[in-house]
């Protein structure tokens, strides 16, 4: 897809804007055209142009991938994997949840579950052994790197010097296998306090990274303090900083209490308000409530379209509903549009 948000601007394929086929390139900032009125009014910063000379996105980058970080067994029936949802990112795990003695039997469930074909054209993710485990991380790495599998949730890094090593191993796997270089993507887990306050240098660490994620359990184990939402506000808004910082995903951690679905689902809508774009589910119900939660409502689909109408009605000095529509509502009704086209582009 033809749209990209970045520091210099907004540019995107107007033909390939849902609804808005009829849009023509508009120029505002360091045009050479003048208006064709005068204004004192400050003009926007934002320029649009079409463009097609984009390079393509990771398939784990941007809003709408990491939604919904579904924990999947690896023993899961071909049948269900098949009927879940093609938006979530389905999560296998070789770390916490599963024992010593058993990580090697978990390495060959994994690979089997690749083999049959059900997780290709799905987003995949497999949570490895940290940089505390080395000998099982080298293990893992070798083993289970995969065509079908997008990318590694990293726990317990604690520098960008983790993140490098690890890449350095996945580089030298990834060319044993023939896979392209820099098809895994990289998902830190941020749940130790040194990693806390390094979280921006692990952000920048590589150019997989696309994506943070918190991981309040394990924080609060290190720190000593009892769960609770004092213990993690701080250290949880410093990652969504750092995540946002670098234009990452920010993506939030688990919610424990399975049976507390209108709990999980307050917790989510807060995290989402916070400038959260995903969260962990840990089983069906999650998942799907995830989905929900962090897709765009339709009330801001309409507004979006709204905005965008006004601009091409009005030109670059546009207002909406009496409001002046600045630079920063045009850059999310543009960012908006382009990630329900590409949703719905998953979803075909």
């Amino acid at each position: 897809m033809d749209i990209s948000d970045t520091r210099a601007g907004i540019c995107y394929e107007s033909s390939q804007l849902a609804n808005f086929s009829h849009l023509e390139p508009i120029t505002f900032a360091n045009s050479r055209s003048e208006p064709s009125e005068k204004s004192d009014r400050p003009q926007s910063e934002v320029t649009i142009t079409n463009s097609a000379n984009h390079p393509p996105k990771h398939i784990l980058s941007g809003h709408s991938a990491l939604k919904s970080l579904f924990f999947l067994r690896a023993d899961t029936a071909i049948e269900k994997i098949r009927r879940l949802p093609r938006n979530a990112t389905l999560l296998l795990d070789l770390e916490d949840s599963v024992a010593a003695e058993h990580k090697a039997r978990q390495r060959t469930r994994i690979n089997r579950l690749f083999q049959s074909g059900a997780l290709r054209g799905r987003k995949t993710l497999l949570r490895i052994n940290g940089p505390d485990n080395p000998t099982e991380m080298c293990a893992d790495i070798a083993s289970c790197l995969h065509q079908d599998l997008d990318g590694l949730l990293l726990p317990m890094v604690n520098c960008a010097n983790d993140i490098v090593e690890v890449e350095q191993i996945v580089t030298v796997s990834e060319q044993m296998l023939g896979l392209e270089a820099g098809h895994n993507a990289f998902v830190p887990l941020i749940e130790r306090p040194g990693a806390v306050l390094r979280a921006s240098e692990i952000a920048a660490a590589s150019d997989r990274n696309v994506a943070l994620s918190f991981g309040h359990v394990d924080y609060c184990l290190e720190v000593g303090a009892e769960i609770s939402e004092e213990s993690v506000e701080i250290p949880r808004q410093m990652i969504l900083l750092a995540a946002k910082a670098h234009q990452l995903t920010a993506i939030s951690s688990v919610f424990l209490d399975l049976d507390n679905n209108e709990g999980f689902e307050q917790q989510n809508q807060r995290m989402k308000s916070l400038g959260f774009d995903g969260c962990f589910a840990l089983n069906p119900r999650q998942m799907h409530k995830a989905l929900e939660v962090y897709s765009y409502s339709q009330e801001q689909i309409e507004h979006s379209k709204r905005v965008l109408e006004a601009v091409d009605q009005q030109g670059s000095i546009a207002k909406l509903d009496g409001k002046m529509i600045g630079s920063p509502m045009l850059k999310m009704a543009l960012k908006i549009m382009a990630e329900i086209l590409e949703e719905s582009r998953e979803a075909a």
